[in-house]
């Protein structure tokens, strides 16, 4: 059998053994139903797109030394994330994201981490206050608004729930928290 037989060979029987997959003992497969995000039919006339987020993605949030392994050290098993961005009279910018953790106490410190440094990732004016109707388990961050004629609000949403945190921001001229909380509520009846 010549080199590049064997090679192909080899080549065939590790892709067989599923070797170099995600998903071992180390790093378990996540389902795209334990990480729920806003539906595509949530945000009418706006386009989608879907991406995994890992812990370099979460650090890139804020400009805060060692995040990745301070996320890593929670036990970040894994994200997903659902950007909807388009013109529209209704919303114009909407990221939901699901994040799982090996548990709920690592959930709760990231959840916690944000809030504490709540700066960082959303600007030094941020308005921080508890979820509306949600006791202690989440966060609605108003970042000020940018100094753009006809600016639109931003909201977001953090919410721990148990493995789960679920971030939601929603931005355009219908934004409110009542709709934020809406549509986080669709996300976390999901769960």
């Amino acid at each position: 059998m010549n080199r590049i037989a064997r090679l192909c060979l080899l080549l065939a029987l590790l892709a067989a053994s599923g070797c170099g997959q995600p998903g071992n003992q180390h790093s378990p497969v996540i389902s795209n139903a334990r990480l729920p995000v806003l539906a595509t039919s949530a945000v009418p006339g706006i386009s989608s797109v879907t991406t995994r987020l890992t812990t370099a993605d979460l650090a890139k949030d804020a400009a805060i030394r060692g995040l990745a392994a301070k996320i890593a050290s929670w036990g970040y098993l894994g994200g997903r994330q659902r950007t909807f961005q388009g013109e529209s009279h209704h919303l114009t910018l909407v990221i939901s994201r699901a994040l799982i953790f090996r548990d709920a106490t690592g959930a709760q410190h990231y959840a916690a981490f944000v809030r504490e440094h709540q700066a960082p990732f959303f600007g030094t004016s941020v308005q921080a206050r508890p979820l509306p109707g949600r006791s202690g388990s989440g966060w609605l961050f108003i970042p000020p608004p940018c100094a753009c004629h006809m600016a639109n609000p931003a909201l977001i949403g953090v919410l721990d729930a148990g493995s789960r945190v679920l971030w939601l921001e929603i931005n355009g001229p219908t934004a409110t928290p009542v709709l934020l909380m809406r549509l986080l509520d669709s996300v976390r009846n999901a769960v």
